[in-house]
């Protein structure tokens, strides 16, 4: 049956082959053509993590969406500074920027951005920063 869909597409080369021409239908398949779903998967890192203010006491920082994997994603923000208490806190962005509050006036901090959906977090974007 399928053969007389591939018939009219056939060119003879004189050849142990042919040249199949694509009609752009599946000729193996009747009814909705198959396709390919990847499955869902952790969040790929932020990119272009910047920070776009600094006061003395608060670090605003702004970055890119990585591939999200194909679920929702949100953003987990920590700043890790010297005298800061162990685990650092964390605070979940719902978004691509966030303002971070309460830190210490002159002083260094490592700023870690992960991405995050079902399926978990994403490798980290790393940025230091001091404050005013």
């Amino acid at each position: 049956k399928h053969w007389e869909d591939v018939r009219g597409h056939w060119e003879d080369t004189g050849d142990t082959g042919g040249i199949l021409g694509s009609t752009g239908r599946s000729l193996w398949h009747k009814g909705n053509p198959w396709s390919l779903t990847p499955s869902p998967d952790r969040p790929e890192p932020p990119q272009n993590l910047r920070v776009s203010g600094v006061t003395p006491t608060s670090l605003t920082l702004t970055w890119t969406p990585g591939f999200d994997g194909g679920l929702p994603q949100s953003f987990l923000v920590s700043a890790r500074g010297p005298g800061a208490p162990p685990p650092p806190a964390t605070l979940l962005a719902p978004g691509p920027a966030l303002t971070l509050g309460g830190l210490r006036p002159a002083t260094p901090y490592d700023v870690t951005v992960r991405g995050r959906n079902a399926r978990g977090d994403s490798a980290p974007a790393v940025i230091n920063v001091v404050t005013s």
